[in-house]
């Protein structure tokens, strides 16, 4: 009888373990020129006068399932149960179910919400309904994470805000797992995004953004920019170059002129 070996699954810490052990890209771009660039095209779209409110540029504004069913109530409950996963997966903490355990983390850290009220007014349908989808995602995100070393410094939810043009534009980010550190001299930092939906062009705008986002903040380019769905087990990671920095500035200023024609 003849047997065939099942290949190893390659989760994305593996991916990123590997990449790391080769030449890291040359990112010439520094902050200090990417606030200049952006700060040169806000003036262009807004001129001298401050809007009453800032426009709010977000990895949602680029990203195709804000109108889609992942900003449902149910949808959302789904992503913020998965979020929680990942931050247990990242830590290495046993999960010994993965519904009831997300749920557990979730309800300790989320406070009073109206994601909380709606969840408690599941009935039993529909609780198991969520608790099957749950446990779909989360078993792809067990098998095609992976967990980061302790000394690759894994950090999750973590946020920041960029003010630009003078306040008039504000930059919010929203990072689900950062690992590795910026030491002064380069960057080994990769910022990693988990969703549950499917991936596609919109998501790489979103992670685009994330990149310049960090490099305004720590003055560094990131190294690296990944994602991993949960629908679907895929897997992408960019190196971050030049190009990366400068499609998403770009894409950071058509967003700004939409929304500035919209208002």
């Amino acid at each position: 009888m003849t047997t065939t070996a099942t290949p190893p699954i390659v989760t994305l810490i593996d991916s990123l373990r590997d990449a790391r052990r080769t030449a890291s890209t040359d990112v010439t771009l520094d902050s200090a020129g990417i606030r200049a660039t952006l700060a040169d095209g806000i003036y262009s779209l807004l001129g001298e006068a401050q809007p009453t409110t800032p426009y709010v540029i977000r990895p949602s504004s680029f990203r195709r399932d804000v109108v889609t069913n992942s900003y449902t109530p149910f949808g959302r409950m789904r992503g913020a149960l998965i979020t929680q996963l990942m931050r247990l997966i990242a830590i290495g903490f046993p999960i010994n179910d993965l519904f009831t355990d997300a749920v557990a983390a979730w309800r300790a850290s989320e406070g009073a919400s109206e994601l909380v009220e709606v969840f408690a007014g599941l009935d039993d349908d529909e609780r198991a309904r969520l608790a099957t989808d749950v446990v779909a995602h989360g078993v792809v995100l067990q098998q095609r994470l992976g967990t980061p070393p302790s000394a690759w410094l894994p950090r999750t939810a973590v946020r920041s805000a960029i003010r630009l043009g003078g306040g008039g534009v504000l930059l919010r980010d929203h990072i689900d797992l950062v690992i590795g550190s910026a030491n002064g001299v380069g960057s080994g930092v990769a910022l990693i995004d988990i969703t549950t939906s499917t991936l596609d062009a919109s998501m790489e705008r979103a992670l685009r953004f994330h990149a310049v986002v960090e490099t305004l903040k720590s003055g560094l380019a990131p190294r690296f920019v990944a994602t991993l769905s949960t629908a679907t087990g895929q897997l992408w990671r960019f190196n971050v170059d030049n190009d990366l920095i400068h499609r998403g500035v770009n894409e950071i200023l058509s967003t700004l002129d939409v929304m500035v024609a919209g208002r």
